[in-house]
């Protein structure tokens, strides 16, 4: 990538010699920068549409020091990079590890280094051949690079190249070095796009290979090879880095190019997996790291030690794991990540064999790590998205350990909240040198209550979103059910976050529609909270909350509860939202309330206006918002008065226009509503202008007895009409009612006779 800053001709220092590093000095060009801006003639943004998002980072204001208050320590850290810049390879070598040792978050550190262009004086030793010093820099470079600020800086001195560029060294530290930079780095849209473009996804798709070293990782710190070790460390970096990557599209392309999918895999399933054998010790790898039992976190029985104990040791044992083991569990964890990202695109996918990635992944979701299990969790609601993929985590019980998941941090929710530390002893209690010292006697143990714990948000969003989309399977929905996460969601509503009542209301929705679960939302008293959630702004979360709503009108007790607190004109003024999902919601919920409550009809008319939107719906170009409202047209002109409305609004002549549709739940709908709504006079006959009546003779072919029994109720009060008569006998409706009234169902016998009698009475009378 040619910089005007790399010409030599703008060279205002000495430079570093490729051939001897006797003297180590940088460039101090500033070429690169006109007012603070970049001055390349690269457009930034004309790859944006390759981002998943724009996740641009925002220029923060830092903290200046004015110099009559910077430290000692400023003017020492000029220092430091001066002997980088000027000295030989062993006093850049030396400055440089002196400089690692800085804190490099605090304001005047981060002042220094900016004002010494200590960025620009890295890179350039990047270039020399020294390879400690390359080693000793890049450490350096990782450290500064996890701060927002220098992380531009890198991409505006053209860093990214040259750190692309050592992914291809010899030297596995170099490499491994080189890629953690990238992790911390690559973390806005321009910095992929460069990293991308100066060809780095091949070079770290090619450190995730580890499969040909000449052990894996062990359980043993001592078996442990110096080279495995170094290329897990090479691949945990590049894992990190193809995570911060795979936001691009166009990256996670070039990844699946290069062969990177069977390498995710194949990590996955060996690291911490089923290719790995453990001992039996009390000290194993991962043993640590893995939750409690099933049995503990489901039956209630509180543990035999106390919780400050059990604090302690698991602290204690944390502290006491092996390097092999974090090393291990780090790689795990990076790994999910990049596939977290992949799991998004059909073409992976479609490319790994989802059985034994599933199941690699419901394993993983045991071990005692939020961050991992919110990884494997969100990869498994991808993957859930599809029909084939829910019916293999059904088998592989993935119900089973995402309730437990949601359990397990309940409990330890439990057992944190109710932990208080004494603050103090009684005096009796107290050595004597302290009861010398105390002014006054304490007479009582004064107790302070620990900080109330929180919910993790992130892993709550991703176990409930894979709950939702798992939950489209009728069988894992009864598993569901049967494994009690209704009651476990019904604790969660009072989240304020929408992000993550969204994917909890929406799995209550849908599970929540047994008698059981219905009579459970009553009692904890969660209906409020829906009723509530109808006054919010998320389009998401309005059409799931008018469809739990519509659940539990199939409650006798709940729907009293709902009439009581006035919910149907909330559900009545959401079909002037603009979102058709929020329509469709709230048209499903009113014809449920129209179906179930007696005072659904005095409602509707009570509301100005009302009445005539819900007409208006019929008209709309989504499909869903019109399926919904033909089936509110239907429950609603049931009621004598209500159809005196909706005739004079009208519907008839929409209900006409959508009988030529090909959607099999629109003609059940559009058939129910024609039934009811040729009840009124001078309704059969508008339907048969508008030339509404032959469609419906097609209907009685179906082989949907639903359809067959809507049509034929439908057609039965268009009979009534003397012109429908003739145009149902010219098409040839009578053979099919004749058939129709020989088969098994006394609706369709009833209605396909009606029609019989009106068609034979006028022809007869004609």
């Amino acid at each position: 990538m040619a910089r005007s800053r790399r010409r030599r001709v703008s060279c205002h220092g000495r430079r570093i010699s490729q051939q001897s590093t006797r003297s180590i000095s940088i460039t101090m060009s500033q070429t690169d920068y006109v007012n603070g801006q970049i001055t390349n003639n690269e457009n930034p943004k004309a790859e944006e549409s390759e981002e998943s998002e724009d996740d641009e980072l925002p220029i923060l204001p830092r903290q200046f020091i004015p110099d009559s208050e910077l430290s000692p320590q400023y003017w020492f850290l000029l220092k430091v990079v001066k002997y980088i810049k000027f000295g030989s390879p062993t006093a850049t070598l030396l400055a440089l590890c002196g400089l690692n040792r800085y804190d490099l978050t605090l304001p005047m550190c981060q002042q220094a280094l900016e004002n010494s262009e200590a960025v620009d004086v890295l890179i350039n030793v990047l270039e020399a051949d020294d390879h400690k010093c390359k080693v000793a820099a890049l450490r350096v470079l990782q450290n500064m690079v996890k701060i927002q600020h220098f992380q531009r800086l890198l991409v505006m001195k053209s860093g990214i190249a040259t750190v692309v560029k050592l992914l291809s060294e010899a030297e596995p530290d170099v490499r491994c070095l080189a890629a953690g930079t990238l992790a911390h780095a690559v973390n806005n849209h321009r910095s992929r796009m460069l990293t991308r473009k100066a060809g780095a996804v091949p070079l770290l798709v090619d450190l995730l290979d580890i499969q040909n070293a000449p052990v894996v990782v062990t359980t043993d710190e001592f078996n442990l090879k110096a080279a495995t070790k170094q290329k897990i460390q090479a691949a945990t970096a590049a894992a990190k880095a193809l995570r911060s990557l795979s936001y691009s599209s166009s990256a996670r392309r070039d990844m699946y190019l290069a062969g990177g999918i069977p390498l995710l895999t194949r990590l996955t399933l060996s690291v911490g997996g089923v290719h790995r054998e453990y001992p039996q010790a009390t000290s194993s790898s991962l043993t640590h790291h893995r939750a409690p039992s099933v049995a503990s976190t489901t039956t209630g029985q509180r543990p035999s030690v106390n919780v400050k104990s059990r604090l302690t040791s698991r602290r204690a044992m944390a502290a006491s794991v092996y390097s092999d083991s974090e090393l291990d569990f780090e790689l795990l964890t990076a790994v999910n990540g990049v596939i977290h990202q992949c799991a998004a695109d059909d073409i992976f996918r479609a490319s790994v064999r989802a059985d034994m990635l599933l199941g690699q992944l419901l394993r993983h979701m045991r071990y005692d790590c939020e961050t991992l299990q919110t990884l494997c969790a969100s990869t498994i609601a991808h993957f859930a998205e599809d029909e084939t993929n829910r019916r293999v985590l059904t088998q592989l019980k993935a119900t089973e350990t995402i309730v437990w998941v949601l359990k397990q941090g309940e409990y330890q929710l439990q057992m944190a909240s109710n932990y208080t530390i004494p603050r103090s002893r009684p005096e009796d209690e107290q050595p004597l040198e302290l009861q010398v010292q105390i002014d006054r006697p304490t007479s009582h143990v004064e107790e302070k209550q620990v900080e109330k714990p929180q919910v993790n948000i992130s892993l709550l969003k991703a176990v409930s979103t894979a709950v939702w989309k798992l939950s489209l399977s009728p069988e894992a929905r009864d598993r569901f059910r049967q494994l009690g996460i209704v009651r476990i969601f019904i604790r969660h509503l009072n989240q304020s976050t929408e992000e993550v009542l969204l994917p909890i209301v929406s799995s209550i929705s849908v599970i929540g529609t047994d008698p059981e679960s219905l009579a459970l939302l009553r009692t904890e008293r969660a209906v409020p909270r829906f009723v509530w959630l109808l006054s919010g702004n998320h389009p998401g979360l309005l059409s799931a909350a008018a469809l739990t709503m519509a659940n539990l009108t199939a409650d006798l007790d709940a729907l009293e509860l709902l009439e009581t607190i006035d919910a149907a004109r909330l559900l009545w003024s959401l079909l002037k939202h603009p979102s058709p999902v929020v329509q469709a919601g709230a048209a499903s919920a009113i014809a449920a309330f129209s179906e179930r409550s007696k005072r659904a009809g005095e409602v509707a008319r009570s509301l100005v206006g009302g009445l005539e939107l819900l007409v208006s719906l019929l008209r709309a170009p989504e499909l869903e918002v019109v399926t919904a409202a033909a089936a509110a047209v239907a429950r609603m002109a049931t009621e004598d008065e209500t159809l005196a409305v909706l005739s004079d609004h009208h519907v008839v002549t929409l209900l006409a226009s959508l009988v030529r549709h090909k959607n099999r739940d629109l003609k059940l709908r559009v058939a129910e509503a024609i039934a009811e709504c040729c009840r009124w006079p001078g309704n059969p006959a508008q339907l048969g202008q508008g030339g509404g009546v032959k469609p419906l003779i097609g209907y009685l072919r179906s082989s949907h007895l639903d359809l067959r029994r809507a049509a034929a109720k439908a057609l039965h009060q268009v009979s009534s009409d003397r012109e429908n008569c003739f145009i149902l006998h010219h098409h040839g409706a009578v053979m099919l009612l004749l058939k129709l009234v020989g088969c098994g169902d006394v609706e369709i016998q009833s209605a396909a006779a009606g029609c019989l009698s009106n068609i034979r009475n006028f022809i007869h009378n004609a």
